[in-house]
């Protein structure tokens, strides 16, 4: 292949499985740098979001972990998940570009890629009880992993919410923080005054955001959970999205996504499920209904269903029905396809992972980069150069023998540059 181009070589390899491509980095040094560049990663993983053989299925049960792929259903492989279970299992709290996060039951969290088998353990959280006065107790803590593209960074999302344990007391308050890859390390973000339909729900991504079904009111009695609340992994701040109108009856809500879509689902009680898209993220007139599926169209017993994906290029979607299976929705022919895991445990919770490279050490590097670039700002400053004085961001501060672009400085990295001044 030496004699091909090189844009030839390059659209040839990010076509191939993850586990050939690792083994392809020992063939040249070329090769090894082309294949461990972010801008290949991120080329690799286009092209296997829209590649059905390269997406997977993540069956937790148990204390265990499995995947399948999806192309086959067939024959699960246990994975050796990378932190210890010390006798318990661990939970899988979010799968996003290939890596997924996960949890064990001392609350160790960690960034892990199945295919290339690599990991990165978190810092430890704890809860901030000094802040809480009084009888409360925490008894919801939910979580949310998602990928912020505008500025290249996964991020993990803990939501803990307190309240009194005095029946007559009213006391309802939330501590909500973020890891940022990039920054590595938590920080505090505003409060999610909102009550948790599913307490032990994870977030659901999707168009940049974390989706949850909440409430406004904390009282039992008066608790309507028709409320979807997104928070923005960019900005880092909550807005609600408008549901479309379900129609009358009781129903329960499950969010998921469908290719690059927001999808939510109406379980009517055991009658039918009408599954919504937004066609348009955020605008509330772009919801469409897609289909429903009714009650004798599902063997066994139909509570509520969850979508999971598109497969077949997009001629089916992927559902699991009450925790324990999954089925097909043929969208054109609209029939149910009963599937059948060989192998696989009576009952399970379901994950979607797409095989990627995404790497750590290309954060690790970024990390690296901007810490030398703060390093060499200090010297210059530490020599009497450039000294911090009230100037417009756009301007340049003029020293014998030297031009200093105070733009550049508040841009890259911005408030941590200078806040280290």
């Amino acid at each position: 292949m030496s004699s091909l181009p090189q844009d030839i070589i390059v659209d040839i390899l990010c076509r191939i499985p993850v586990k050939n491509l690792l083994r392809f980095r020992c063939v040249s040094k070329p090769w090894c740098k082309l294949i461990d560049g972010p801008d290949f990663i991120k080329l690799h993983l286009a092209k296997s979001t829209s590649n059905q053989p390269q997406t997977f299925l993540i069956l937790k049960h148990s204390k265990n972990l499995y995947w399948v792929s999806l192309d086959s259903l067939e024959s699960p492989s246990e994975l050796d998940q990378p932190l210890m279970c010390y006798n318990h299992c661990v939970k899988v709290l979010g799968s996003c570009n290939g890596l997924l996060c996960i949890r064990n039951i001392v609350d160790d969290i960690a960034f892990w890629n199945p295919s290339t088998k690599k990991h990165r353990v978190l810092p430890f959280l704890s809860l901030e009880r000094k802040r809480y006065s009084g009888n409360s107790v925490c008894n919801v803590c939910v979580y949310g992993f998602g990928y912020d593209s505008v500025h290249d960074d996964y991020k993990l999302v803990r939501v803990a919410q307190f309240s009194s344990v005095e029946s007559e007391s009213r006391y309802f308050e939330s501590e909500v923080k973020v890891f940022s890859l990039v920054r590595n390390h938590w920080k505090r973000i505003g409060d999610m005054n909102y009550v948790f339909h599913y307490p032990g729900t994870n977030g659901v991504f999707a168009c940049g955001c974390l989706h949850w079904v909440v409430s406004r009111n904390v009282e039992v009695k008066d608790k309507v959970y028709n409320i979807v609340v997104a928070l923005d992994l960019a900005v880092e701040d909550y807005k609600e999205v408008a549901l479309p109108e379900f129609g009358v009856g009781d129903f329960d809500v499950e969010l998921g996504a469908l290719g690059e879509y927001f999808c939510v689902v109406s379980n009517h009680r055991d009658i039918h499920s009408d599954v919504w898209v937004m066609k348009e993220y955020g605008v509330m007139d772009s919801w469409t209904k897609l289909f429903s599926i009714a009650r004798e169209q599902v063997w066994g017993y139909f509570g509520y269903i969850r979508p999971l994906g598109y497969a077949n290029e997009g001629k089916e979607v992927l559902f699991q029905r009450d925790k324990s299976d999954v089925f097909l929705y043929d969208v054109n022919k609209k029939i149910v396809k009963n599937v059948r895991i060989r192998s696989s445990p009576i009952s399970y919770k379901v994950n979607i992972c797409v095989q990627s490279l995404v790497s750590f050490n290309v954060y690790d590097r970024r990390k690296q980069i901007d810490g030398d670039d703060k390093k060499n700002v200090k010297k210059r400053m530490g020599a009497g150069v450039g000294k911090r004085t009230e100037q417009p961001s756009n301007s340049k501060e003029k020293r014998p023998g030297i031009e200093f672009d105070w733009d550049i400085i508040m841009n890259h990295d911005g408030d941590a540059v200078m806040q280290n001044l």
